[in-house]
Formats: C-alpha cells, sequence, structure tokens
C-alpha cells in the first residue's frame, strides 16, 4: 500500500522526528497487545509509560519551555496524536495532557499554570477536563458563594481520562456567571466514579456534595470562562480527530495486507472487484479526514486566537472524522469477513476505539450542525481580506467590486454552462486584467497563484454566478506545452491561449476505447513532412467551436498498446475533419464525435518525442482530474440548492438541515484534499493515481446535490422551465441532468476505482 503522506505532504523536520519517533515507541508493541492488557483495568493504562512517554516531551508537547514543556503546536501535536490512534495506545494523551494544558495556558491564572504544568509536562500528575455541555440528565454544575470561597454542587458526567487523575478542570455556573475551576482529586465533597467502554477505556463521574474550592483554584472567572473552555475543547478536538486519523488509516492498512493474501475461490479475495472498490472508498474517507485535520490543525496555529475560525475548523475536522473513522473501521471488519467479529482478531479492537473517539468532544452530527450554524452566523467573516499576495494583491472585496462592474448580469447563474465562444468578451477581460491562468508560473503570462490562492480565487467567481465551461487549454494543454513543448511550441501557443484567439478542445476517448484510453485506433501515419490521421474521437466537447484539437494518435500500431501513441495538436479548419453535435438528455449539445479523413498534420505540430504520447497523456489526464476534481464543481449548485430552499422555506427544516450541512462539508473537505494535491504540482512534483480520488469525491458529491435539488424543488423541477430565484434563473433539470455524466467522463468512477486499489492499495490482480 502506497504511503500517500510521504508522496503528497511535505512535513517540517521537527513534525518528520516526531512521527519516526513515536513510530519507533510504538513498534515493539503487538498490535492492540497493550489495549488488551489494560482493558477494563483501572487507571487504563501503565503508569510507567506515561512517564516514558512524558521523557520524551510528549506530554508536555504544547506547553511552552519556560514551564517545562516543548512549546510546539497543534500541528506537531496532530503529527503525535495520530501516532497514538495507529498504535491503539491506551495512554489519554489528548484528554488526560494536551486538552487540560490548553485550558491552563488560556485560563487567567498564572499560579495555576506554574504550579501544575511543569509537573504535567514531567508525566507526575494527569488532569481529566469535565467542561462544556453537560451530559443526557444532567443540570449544569452549580457554583455558590461562601466565605470567599465557592462551593460545588451537582454532578459532570462522560469526559475521558477520570481514572487515576490527580485533579479535574470542570466548568460550574456561578453566582455571577461561569466559571472554570481546578479541583484537586481527594477533595473533601468530591466523589469519582468511572463507567468502563467499550474500547476498554473509562468515561469519570465527578459528583459534588457541597465541595469547597478556594478562589485561588479559578482558572477563568465569568468574563473567560466560557470562550477558555472553548478554544480547549476545540484544540482537543482536531488534536482527536488525528487520532481517530492514525485508527482509520492502521486499520485500512491491516485489512488491505489481510485481503492481499487471503484466498477463496483459488485467488486471493483483495482481487474481488467488489472488494477492491468497497477498499478504494475507504482509502477516499482516510485522505479526506487527513487533508481536513491538515488543514484545521494549521488554521488553528495561525488563528487560534480567532474563536469562529477555529471553531469551525475544530467541526470540520471532528465531523468528518468521527464519521469517516466509523466508515471505514466498519468496513475493515466486512473486509476481513467472519474472523472480523472475533475478538481473537485485532480489527474489532480499531471499530471500538472509533466508537469512543466519534462520540468523545461530539458527535459527526453535533459537528456538522455547529458548522453549519457557523457558517450561516459568519457569513464570508473567516474568509481572509487578501486572496493572494502579490504586486498588487488581489483583495476579497476589490475582487468583488470587479466583478460587479464586468462580468455580464445576465450571464449570472446561467440555466446551464456557458461555452468559451460565448463569453469571449469576458475572457478578454481576464486577459487585460491578467487573470486568465492562475495555475500557470508567472514567466509564462500565469498568475503563479498556489493552490490555496487558486481556489480563493474561484470561489469568488462561483459565488458570483459565473458558470463557463472549463478552459481544457489553459487547465490541460498549457501546463503540458510549458512542461513537453519545444521552444518555439510555447512561444507560438501559449500567448494565444491566454489572448482566447484559439480555442481548444480535446481528442481522446474513442467509440471503441471508452476508459481504456491505451485502446486508441485513430492512427497518424508519417508521410514526408506530415502526419496522415485517420479515425474517430468521440465526446470532444464544444468541437465545433474549437480552432484546434489535441490529440492521442496511434503512431507505432505494432508496438505495445502505451508505447506507440503519440501526441498530435491540428487546426480543426484541415481538409478532412468532420464534427457530428450529440445533443444530450437537457437538450444541449456540448459533446460531439470528431472525424478524421486523411487529415495531413505537420511533423511540426507533434508535442514530446514520437511514440511518447502515453507519458504526456498520463500527464494531461492528471490536469483533467485535478480540473474536474476542483470542488467548484459543486459550489455553484450548492449555493443554488440553499437558495431553492430558502425560496420555498426548507432551509429551516431540521431534517433537510442536516443533509444540507453534509453536503456541504463534502465539498468543503474535498477542497482541503484539492488544495493539498495542488499544492503537489506547485512543488513542482507530479500527482500520481492517487488524483482519482478526487475525481470520485466531486463527481458524487455533484450528484448527491443535484438529487437533493431535485427533491427540494418538488413538481417544479420535473417542468422544463427554470424557476425565478433572486439569484438568477435556475433550470432544475438541467441541473440534475448534467451531474450524470459527470462520474463518467475523464474515465469513469468504476475504473478511478480500479486504479486506486491496484496502483494506491497494491491489491492483486
Amino acid at each position: 500500500m502506497i504511503n500517500l503522506t510521504a508522496r503528497l505532504d511535505e512535513p517540517s523536520e521537527v513534525q518528520r522526528m516526531l512521527r519516526e519517533a513515536a513510530a519507533d515507541f510504538f513498534a515493539t508493541d503487538g498490535e492492540g497487545q497493550r489495549l488488551r492488557e489494560w482493558r477494563g483495568r483501572l487507571p487504563g493504562h501503565d503508569g510507567e509509560r506515561w512517564r516514558r512517554m512524558a521523557e520524551l516531551g510528549w506530554t508536555g508537547l504544547c506547553i511552552p519551555e519556560a514551564l517545562g514543556g516543548s512549546g510546539l503546536g497543534l500541528a506537531e501535536a496532530a503529527v503525535l496524536a495520530e501516532q497514538f490512534g495507529r498504535a491503539l495506545a491506551p495512554e489519554p494523551l489528548v484528554a488526560g495532557a494536551l486538552l487540560p494544558a490548553w485550558a491552563l495556558l488560556h485560563g487567567e491564572s498564572q499560579a495555576l499554570r506554574e504550579r501544575w504544568l511543569p509537573r504535567l509536562a514531567r508525566g507526575e500528575v494527569q488532569i481529566a477536563l469535565a467542561g462544556g455541555g453537560v451530559g443526557p440528565g444532567e443540570e449544569a454544575l452549580r457554583a455558590g458563594a461562601r466565605d470567599g470561597a465557592f462551593v460545588l454542587a451537582g454532578r459532570r458526567s462522560c469526559f475521558a481520562a477520570a481514572a487515576g487523575a490527580d485533579a479535574f478542570i470542570v466548568a460550574a455556573q456561578g453566582p455571577q456567571g461561569p466559571l472554570l475551576l481546578l479541583v484537586e482529586a481527594g477533595q473533601p465533597g468530591l466523589t469519582v466514579a468511572t463507567q468502563q467502554r467499550v474500547d476498554g477505556g473509562f468515561w469519570g463521574e465527578l459528583h459534588f456534595d457541597d465541595a469547597e474550592v478556594g478562589a485561588g483554584q479559578v482558572i477563568a472567572g465569568p468574563a473567560h470562562a466560557a470562550s477558555v473552555v472553548e478554544r480547549a475543547l476545540d484544540l482537543a478536538r482536531i488534536a482527536s480527530s488525528a487520532e481517530l486519523l492514525g485508527t482509520m488509516a492502521k486499520a485500512l492498512e491491516t485489512s488491505v495486507a489481510y485481503i492481499s493474501v487471503r484466498e477463496q475461490f483459488g485467488r486471493p479475495v483483495g482481487s474481488f472487484q467488489a472488494l477492491q472498490h468497497r477498499a478504494a472508498d475507504l482509502l477516499i474517507q482516510v485522505e479526506l479526514t487527513r487533508s481536513v485535520v491538515l488543514q484545521s490543525a494549521a488554521a488553528a496555529d495561525a488563528h487560534g486566537s480567532d474563536a469562529q475560525r477555529l471553531a469551525a475548523a475544530a467541526s470540520q475536522a471532528k465531523a468528518r472524522a468521527s464519521a469517516a473513522a466509523l466508515e471505514v473501521t466498519k468496513g475493515c471488519i466486512q473486509l476481513h469477513g467472519g474472523i472480523g467479529y472475533t475478538d481473537e482478531c485485532a480489527i474489532g479492537l480499531y471499530l471500538k476505539k472509533a466508537m469512543f473517539g466519534a462520540a468523545w468532544l461530539g458527535s459527526a452530527a453535533v459537528h456538522r450542525r455547529r458548522y453549519g450554524e457557523l457558517a450561516v452566523a459568519g457569513g464570508d467573516a473567516a474568509a481572509p481580506e487578501v486572496i493572494a499576495q502579490g504586486d498588487p494583491p488581489i483583495r476579497r472585496d476589490e475582487l468583488r467590486r470587479w466583478l460587479a462592474d464586468n462580468f455580464p448580469p445576465e450571464w449570472r447563474f446561467p440555466p446551464s454552462r456557458m461555452s468559451q465562444r460565448e463569453t469571449l468578451a469576458w475572457h478578454a477581460k481576464l486577459h487585460a486584467r491578467g487573470y486568465v491562468a492562475p495555475n500557470w508560473p508567472k514567466e509564462h503570462g500565469g498568475m503563479g497563484l498556489s493552490a490555496y490562492e487558486q481556489v480563493a480565487l474561484q470561489s469568488e467567481f462561483d459565488r458570483h454566478g459565473i458558470n463557463i465551461a472549463p478552459n481544457m487549454a489553459v487547465v490541460m494543454l498549457g501546463p503540458l506545452i510549458i512542461r513537453y513543448g519545444t521552444e518555439a511550441q510555447r512561444r507560438d501557443i501559449l500567448p494565444r491561449i491566454l489572448s482566447g484567439e484559439v480555442r481548444w478542445c480535446q481528442g481522446y476517448s474513442e467509440p471503441s476505447a471508452g476508459s481504456d484510453l491505451a485502446s486508441i485506433r485513430t492512427t497518424a501515419v508519417v508521410d514526408g513532412d506530415d502526419f496522415v490521421v485517420n479515425g474517430q474521437k468521440i465526446w470532444t466537447s464544444f468541437a465545433h467551436e474549437a480552432d484546434w484539437i489535441f490529440m492521442l494518435v496511434r503512431t507505432d500500431p505494432k508496438a505495445k498498446k502505451q508505447e506507440g501513441i503519440s501526441f498530435l495538436l491540428a487546426d480543426m479548419r484541415s481538409p478532412g475533419i468532420t464534427v457530428k453535435r450529440i445533443r444530450n438528455l437537457g437538450g444541449g449539445a456540448e459533446f460531439c464525435e470528431t472525424f478524421f479523413d486523411n487529415v495531413r498534420v505537420p511533423r511540426a505540430n507533434l508535442v514530446g518525442g514520437l511514440n511518447q504520447g502515453w507519458t504526456m497523456a498520463k500527464s494531461l489526464l492528471g490536469s483533467e482530474r485535478i480540473m474536474i476534481g476542483n470542488p467548484r464543481g459543486a459550489r455553484a449548485p450548492l449555493a443554488r440548492l440553499l437558495e431553492l430552499a430558502r425560496a420555498g422555506g426548507l432551509d429551516g427544516d431540521a431534517a433537510w438541515r442536516a443533509r444540507y450541512d453534509q453536503l456541504r462539508l463534502d465539498v468543503d473537505d474535498l477542497e482541503a484534499l484539492f488544495v493539498r494535491c495542488v499544492e503537489v504540482l506547485r512543488r513542482g512534483r507530479e500527482l500520481g493515481p492517487e488524483v482519482s480520488m478526487l475525481k470520485i469525491w466531486i463527481t458524487e458529491a455533484q450528484q448527491r446535490v443535484a438529487d437533493l435539488m431535485l427533491e427540494t424543488a418538488g413538481a417544479a423541477g420535473v417542468a422544463d422551465a427554470t424557476l425565478d430565484l433572486p439569484g438568477g434563473a435556475l433550470h432544475v433539470a438541467n441541473v440534475f441532468f448534467s451531474s450524470r455524466p459527470a462520474s463518467i467522463y475523464g474515465g469513469s468512477n468504476e475504473i478511478q476505482r480500479n486504479i486506486l486499489a491496484k496502483a494506491v492499495l497494491e491489491l492483486p490482480g
């Protein structure tokens, strides 16, 4: 199984060292050995092991050096927590060390920090936090005033790391408002109870019966208590999401290894397509979660003082991780078959660990709802003012004004996507502004934007209602010419792509080949200074409007399929080219068949070497799947869906809102994976077969959005007419129809799952 972290990510030296140290530390443990040893046995883990972890700096990882810690950030904590999840470690790193440290760090009491944090860093104590929301049937813990102290009455339940804790951080309602207090174990009036969890650990329950707490034990008073505890919990939610990531990732690796050798019907069960596709879907869940955790941890380190941005990042991570961990570990039980249901098989331990992690600090449903509420309350408040640095920078407010002044209002939110030919005037304005090629290097006339900047720029275009068919020359051909073309080709072709002088279409698919691209039959035979091309291409989008075509042709029929292909550029006005349009379900005709009958193409139009086209084909397919995998494919329909629901009063319906919130996160989480992939290209490296994850997820998310849109519209959705909405006309049926082929073009999603199974999971053929 390919390590996608090594392929896609660029951790810091500290993060690499931390990951390697943790992996080495846990390497001698048998799978689930220590979890089995300590399950149901108080305090749930080995105290000596905890002290060894402290010696490595782990319990004080995020504590400042001045207080005995390592002074690292959440990104490093996430790296370590993931390794804890992979190892099924019973030690409560997040609950017993990181979470209470964050509460003390951001509280108001320097004395409590100085007393407890050095001891926590040395592994001498554990502290459990019993704050935030109350458990089922609980009332808020009350803190009455008495002689300058506080008297606690009530209970706190369902919190982690209670067994063996030396102190507890509790949230209570005081006379003047909320309080955050530190209560030592053994305090008169305090009783600590535990309840075993399914994963072998323990939930804690605190009972307070007139327990007196001095004023010196106040971590935060009424002005800041709620924000301090919520900030600590949000940081812990991201760290616990990383631990869930480790659990599900290791479970999948274990399952892939198992089905690669387990035989049925005379061959490994991992060779069965049904299991391969199931495993590919689990892989996508793991990598979506990894992308969101990385993004959320980085956001917390950069913007941790912004409560709303931190809360949104935490809920996004916890929603994805909680749902994905359960989905992956349940799926791994299925991959194991009957043995997966036995206690002797370790895979069940991962499921139980995921069950606990998914419930602790809020379930997926809770955090989807919270994320949706934060988005509604904040609007664009969390979006940075500057989309892209530069000279001059692209400011969000200035871009919005420019779009409003320059994009024709009658083109906003069109019922179907507009073509390059229809919008030549708009392309000219983009060119004049320098906005045509965000993905190209500046030295070739592009904007040179990072992946994050490209997504931010595109989000503003989508928000404004700009729905124009992707410019394949900009997204696909240009980067290929920059890399593989001759200097003369770069000099001739790139400026005309940027200016819009030449429109391009793509000639890859053929009637007999489908997703089996290497089976193309269109031939190109050398004749003097020309190739003579004969054959047929299909699904050549907007070929009827194109000036030129870039295509794959077979130049050596005797070579192996992939070795006899070349990459050609042809003028669509050449004699012998015929274009026939194909009408689709929505009544449009942007797809075409293109026929070549003894078409002469100059040999100078060959890109790369003769018979070297497969290398460029793979590069171009990667660019195409990046293009298709852009979250913009679902962003505009998602915005129109919400607008449609508001018009019909459905956006206030709890059941509808839950489905919408999940779809929104499906798209936002895909954005994190998309940016992670595009950053690989920005670093000058190639993407491999893992790019198929983007294509699968976004196209199926588009279909889920369209399905809910059709359901939301009701009878109006099946009328062959547009609905008048504040944002513009909406043809619901056309949105539904146009989402159908998304999972077919660019290589069907079934083929993409095959690719992931073979080339990433390395399952047997």
